[in-house]
């Protein structure tokens, strides 16, 4: 029994040495470079002015890393336009893209500057759509194609955040008045998305502000008693106007639901919250 276990382990050290020794076990493939987003929801980049409406451009930094070796010299990569599938135009809505990125001596990541314009008054009204993807190179090629793609929505409108669709169940569907209600009445566009790890952490405090945001919707009235910076104001037909008093002009309807009595914000859409 022991010369039978002495044979196998001779054999094993027989084994690792010719691996240890054998080029055929030495990669020497040509490395790969992707978009290092944590999930597919992350590359659908949702992005709106209407947060920061003073300002007329603003940069969204895409990550890029390789799946491969770093090296002691810079190399070069492509990031281009999807013109299928981008519906933003180039100098009005976007800054051009360069005709190629560098990924620097001994490192493996870099965010590319991706810059974007709020100077069309259009997109007071509308979302364009900037797609983009990684090209292969003499440097680097691109072997994951699911993680070479990724998108960029904006405009200078409320747009839905990419957590809305975890908290659906509370929020119910989108729409731009039912955000803008949500943020007047919370203070933050910063909701958990569920796939991301951890995230459980913070439920507790997402239901919190779901609270505020449900004090707002079923009674404004006594919610506008609280944050008197906020107004109501009656019209002709017994509806009301629900505004900021710094900004009277911009105002979301309070309308009387004939049927129950209550009271129901109504949406762009003409639908009740």
């Amino acid at each position: 029994m022991k010369n039978w276990t002495l044979f196998i382990v001779i054999i094993i050290v027989i084994g690792v040495s010719s691996c240890g020794e054998n080029p055929d076990f030495v990669y020497h493939g040509q490395d790969n470079i992707y978009l290092d987003y944590e999930d597919s929801t992350a590359r659908v980049i949702s992005h709106s002015f209407a947060y920061t409406p003073e300002k007329v451009e603003d940069t969204i930094f895409v990550p890029v890393r390789i799946s491969g070796n770093t090296v002691t010299y810079d190399r070069t990569f492509k990031l281009v336009v999807k013109a299928d599938e981008t519906t933003a135009e180039e100098e009005l809505h976007y800054q051009p893209f360069k005709s190629e990125y560098t990924m620097s001596a001994d490192t493996g990541a870099v965010l590319v500057p991706v810059v974007i314009y709020n100077t069309d008054p259009e997109l007071a009204e509308k979302t364009v759509t900037l797609a983009f993807a990684l090209e292969a190179t003499s440097d680097f090629q691109i072997n994951f194609p699911h993680l070479n793609y990724a998108e960029i929505s904006f405009s200078n409108r409320l747009e839905q955040p990419s957590w809305w669709m975890f908290w659906m169940g509370q929020l119910g569907l989108y729409s731009r008045v039912k955000h803008q209600l949500f943020l007047i009445s919370t203070g933050t566009n910063d909701m958990p998305i569920m796939s991301e790890p951890n995230a459980y952490l913070l439920v507790p405090e997402a239901l919190y502000h779901i609270s505020q945001y449900t004090a707002l919707v079923s009674d404004p009235f006594s919610w506008v008693e609280d944050n008197p910076e906020y107004a109501l104001t009656e019209k002709e037909n017994g509806d009301y106007d629900f505004y900021l008093k710094e900004t009277p002009e911009k105002v979301i309807l309070l309308k009387k639901d004939e049927g129950t009595g209550s009271y129901q914000f109504i949406d762009e859409n003409g639908q009740s919250i």
